[in-house]
This record gives structure tokens, C-alpha cells and sequence, in this order.
């Protein structure tokens, strides 16, 4: 499975919609199945200039993550801490011989089709279209390696 730009789309518009229980509810999902990830985004959550583009990246990635579990009919595994940085660190440097050129293309995906109301400022849009796209990179790849 790959997230296609209508499932982007699909899920930014969902995470706008949000309630603010369902988004508490999304937010302990995301710390119990992935911990690693949430570990490394929380930092940035700690800063009152990023706690809504915290919000929105954990809100998303926790979407996504339910979305692909839905769609592969079984549970993903939990990313380790150092397997999602490598993983941020290339699509940051865009290593396109390390993650492959569909995935060098996530963020300007995520720019276009997830970040559209321009709520963030540049630094923390940079952060959104990294760390949204190396969390989609990690679930697209476990989801090819079971077959």
C-alpha cells in the first residue's frame, strides 16, 4: 500500500475535524504503538511556538497509521528511535539512492497536499513535511516487506 495524494488529502481535512477527545484518544493510540516516534516529537511539543504543528503531526500520524493498519487487515510493527531518524535525516538530505525517488517526493507531497492552509511557519512546515514523510516512508516499507 501506498498513501496515495487523495489519502493525504483525505486524512489532513480529518485532522482539522477533529474533536478534542478524538484527538486524545488518537494521541495515547500513537504513544502506546509507536513510542520511539512519539519520544522524538514530543521534544519538539515542549516548545509553546510548535504545539500546534505537534498536534497536527501527531494527529496525522496517528491517522495514517490507523488508515494502514485498516487497509493491511494487521497490526505494524513499533519503529525503533534510530531506524526513524536515519529515516528522517535522508528524506531531509533527499538521499534518493537510500530511500528510493517516490519517497524523496513526500514532502513536497505533504506541502501541497496536507500543509494547504499555510497555519505554520517556515520552520515548523520544514519540520511537518520531514517528519510526516520519513513516519509514511517507515509504514509504506513495513507494509511492502509483508507479503
Amino acid at each position: 500500500m501506498k498513501f496515495a495524494v487523495s489519502e493525504l488529502k483525505s486524512l489532513s481535512r480529518a485532522v482539522r475535524s477533529l474533536s478534542a477527545r478524538e484527538g486524545t484518544a488518537l494521541s495515547a493510540m500513537l504513544h502506546r504503538r509507536q513510542p520511539d516516534f512519539c519520544e522524538i516529537i514530543d521534544d519538539v511539543g515542549m516548545d509553546p511556538r510548535c504545539v500546534r504543528a505537534h498536534r497536527f503531526c501527531t494527529m496525522f500520524c496517528a491517522l495514517a497509521f490507523g488508515y494502514a493498519e485498516r487497509a493491511a487487515g494487521y497490526r505494524l510493527p513499533r519503529y525503533l528511535g534510530n531506524t526513524i531518524q536515519e529515516a528522517a535525516g535522508f528524506m531531509a538530505r533527499r538521499e534518493e539512492a537510500q530511500i528510493g525517488r517516490r519517497a524523496c517526493g513526500y514532502p513536497e507531497r505533504i506541502l501541497r497536499h496536507v500543509l494547504t492552509d499555510n497555519d505554520f511557519d517556515g520552520d515548523d512546515t520544514a519540520w511537518l513535511c520531514t517528519t510526516i514523510s520519513a513516519f509514511l516512508f517507515l509504514v509504506e516499507r513495513s507494509l511492502g516487506r509483508k507479503r
